[in-house]
């Protein structure tokens, strides 16, 4: 049974954006606090952020791939009718999964080419938690939960990533 894929793309969307933030926002606040040297930043989030959506695009697309098998699996063994990941709906989510990593790698790491270190670490810190409260926002309401509990919870988690990234930057530059 083939589903219509212009809801799922939503997930492949979904998940660059939010594993792409927590990673990005974690790495770029750590090695900020690490360093004095907006380059550095720079350099280690550009390869950071690829490898992410690299790894991102792949992980999804095996875990998809999984899951259609069982889906095909229950359809066929067991008679239970349910939608079937098509191969293309697998090959677009995995591509919109890397291509949602980088774009919110790149979003975040632009403060630091136009503005001095400080100001560039508050300013990717605030676009990140608010961008990981506003994906909150819109899961909530995709999921019929609270969409304020959603947002706060996912604003929580990045935050929550960037404080441990910030305080193992403090523990290595004690090295």
């Amino acid at each position: 049974m083939q589903g219509n894929d212009t809801s799922y793309r939503l997930e492949g969307i979904a998940f660059g954006l939010a594993d792409g933030l927590i990673m990005s926002l974690g790495l770029i606040i750590g090695v900020a606090e690490a360093t004095t040297d907006p380059r550095l930043v720079i350099i280690a989030g550009i390869i950071g952020g690829f490898a992410n959506a690299f790894g991102n695009s792949i992980g999804f697309y095996m875990s998809q791939s999984a899951e259609r098998g069982l889906q095909i699996h229950e359809t066929t063994e067991h008679g239970i009718n349910t939608k079937v990941h098509s191969k293309r709906e697998i090959y677009l989510n995995s591509a919109l999964a890397f291509l949602c990593s980088v774009i919110i790698s790149i979003a975040l790491l632009s403060p630091f080419i136009l503005l001095n270190m400080t100001v560039a670490v508050v300013s990717a810190f605030t676009f990140g938690i608010l961008v990981a409260f506003f994906l909150g926002l819109y899961i909530g309401k995709l999921c019929q939960e609270n969409r304020w509990i959603s947002g706060l919870k996912y604003a929580f988690i990045a935050f929550l990533g960037a404080m441990i990234s910030h305080f193992v930057a403090d523990l290595l530059t004690l090295l």
